[in-house]
């Protein structure tokens, strides 16, 4: 089992932990209202509002540790794939060659674990990237 896939063996088991949450009066009216709403139980849409928010946390510690170990020329390359530029127009930008560009993309999405350009914007589409560019 190799380094990617023990971290990937850990966050999963990040997700099923217990969590103990408090909330002000504020927020449990609302809750309470949405539950009512749904005509669900206030403790199951609570529950599934929570789990929902700690996958999305635990999916943006993952985004920072993968994004921690990019260098800085991925970095830069990343921010113009999530602004949607091509291949092309990074390489314009960069003064550098189509190929390099290419072979930075490769690298970027195998460190982030995904399969496309597509995929990277929306695991970094919450990040303002702007100072890469």
């Amino acid at each position: 089992m190799n380094s990617l896939q023990l971290i990937l063996r850990d966050l999963k088991g990040w997700l099923h932990r217990k969590r103990l949450f408090a909330m002000d009066v504020e927020t449990y009216q609302t809750l309470r209202l949405v539950a009512k709403r749904q005509q669900r139980p206030a403790a199951e849409v609570a529950s599934q509002l929570f789990t929902r928010a700690a996958q999305e946390q635990d999916t943006q510690a993952w985004a920072l540790y993968c994004w921690e170990h990019l260098s800085p020329r991925q970095k830069q390359i990343a921010a113009y794939v999530c602004r949607g530029d091509s291949t092309r127009q990074i390489a314009l930008q960069l003064n550098i060659s189509q190929t390099t560009v290419k072979s930075h993309v490769e690298s970027i999405l195998r460190k982030f674990g995904v399969d496309s350009r597509v995929a990277l914007r929306v695991v970094l589409a919450p990040w303002d990237l702007n100072a890469y560019l």
